[in-house]
């Protein structure tokens, strides 16, 4: 089959969705399919709303076999009002053109004419599984939708009602299967009618052999910091627990504790504003604290290797492939109530889970990690333990070719 995947950024950028996609559509050539990357030209998630942004200049690339084509974000003059009155508008509008979702007529007009596709995977943002699923209904495809949803905790829900205020809930009950990341994803869509049947439990990967050339002093040196290391490596906003992380370490400063704290990768809007209302910052943490910015993947694998403990106390991922890079690096991981992070974080055993927002423990599991070297191995072995078992990318693919192939049992959903 000729597979088209789309998804809102892809290659070189380098993020949980981005890095999802990309492999899926490597391992189609493993299971005798070809794979066509669909996507914007943006760099960063700024690009989609605002030319303060960047973007990637190349109209296509081929990486490692795959073709990878960009379309252009649109940034039309007076932009919230456009977008108004698309929402109004438009079919699906009100998820398919909902803030940040890219404006990308080109590719609309693209999926219009019959691109020799035999199956579409959708995934992300709720106009790339619009898109998805208008060449699907259009030209007679299979379609698998992946919403990466992010709902929050499991008794404490995000109000997810913008992502699934237009057409998604009739998206997802027309694909041929939906993709979730956890059993509480699987349930949001169970809510929406969807049949247990048509839902695919899937999660992320990573590829072990990635982190084979990691270094813990090359870590440390590209820090300028010495151990032990805090690390929380992720695209930083509050919903990610940014500022939790920062109170709970300036508790731990106050209590004479002694380590440096690394927030690895983007900061978004809402942290940068919060970093520059905090006046007294710099004097409490002086050179304890490294904002690094955007880190490259290489730069990734010597970061984890210097860090002692990893944070991602997020109610917005909805897995956290960190989580599993931590454990390939025998790195103890704190963790959320959140996503997929109870269904693989065993609490006590490979991990700490706190709730979002709960600084004091979030405080608590990091201190008991910097006082027990033993628990911290023992936390990182058993995590690695159960990335080999079950979260390697091959084995991740290979789950969902198997479901594609069962219901494409002739090798066309045409």
């Amino acid at each position: 089959m000729k597979i088209m995947h789309l998804v809102h950024r892809s290659w070189p950028y380098h993020g949980g969705a981005e890095r999802y996609v990309l492999e899926h559509a490597l391992a189609g050539e493993r299971w005798g399919h070809e794979s066509v990357i669909c996507t914007t030209d943006a760099w960063d998630m700024s690009w989609f709303v605002s030319r303060s942004g960047q973007n990637i200049k190349r109209k296509t690339d081929i990486w490692n076999g795959i073709e990878i084509i960009r379309f252009p974000v649109l940034h039309p003059p007076f932009q919230n009002i456009y977008r108004a009155i698309l929402r109004r508008i438009s079919e699906c509008g009100p998820d398919r053109y909902y803030y940040p979702n890219p404006i990308i007529p080109s590719l609309h007009r693209w999926l219009t004419e019959g691109k020799g596709f035999d199956f579409v995977h959708a995934n992300a943002m709720p106009l790339m599984l619009y898109e998805g699923w208008y060449y699907s209904k259009k030209h007679g495809t299979g379609l698998a939708s992946v919403p990466h949803a992010n709902a929050g905790e499991k008794y404490r829900r995000l109000k997810a009602l913008h992502y699934f205020s237009g057409c998604q809930k009739n998206i997802l009950r027309k694909s041929s299967f939906v993709v979730a990341q956890s059993r509480f994803e699987k349930g949001l869509y169970t809510d929406m009618g969807i049949p247990e049947e048509r839902i695919h439990i899937s999660g992320s990967g990573i590829d072990p052999a990635e982190f084979t050339a990691s270094s813990r002093d090359r870590g440390l040196k590209r820090l300028g910091a010495g151990a032990p290391v805090i690390l929380c490596l992720t695209a930083h906003s509050m919903d990610r627990g940014t500022a939790n992380i920062i109170g709970a370490c300036r508790a731990l400063l106050k209590k004479g504790r002694d380590f440096t704290l690394v927030l690895a990768g983007p900061v978004l809007p809402d942290v940068d504003d919060f970093l520059d209302s905090e006046e007294k910052l710099a004097e409490e943490f002086g050179d304890r604290i490294v904002i690094t910015g955007y880190v490259s993947r290489e730069e990734r694998i010597d970061l984890l290797s210097a860090a002692d403990i990893v944070l991602l106390p997020s109610r917005l991922d909805c897995f956290g492939i960190v989580v599993l890079e931590a454990w390939i690096s025998e790195k103890p991981i704190i963790g959320c109530w959140s996503g997929a992070m109870p269904d693989i974080i065993r609490d006590g055993e490979n991990g700490f889970l706190v709730s979002w927002g709960d600084t004091v423990s979030l405080m608590n599991r990091i201190e008991i990690l910097l006082e027990n070297e033993e628990i911290r191995q023992d936390m990182g072995e058993n995590g690695r333990k159960a990335v080999l078992e079950r979260w390697t990318w091959d084995k991740v693919t290979d789950r969902f070719y198997m479901r594609l192939s069962q219901c494409c049992p002739e090798g066309s959903c045409v």
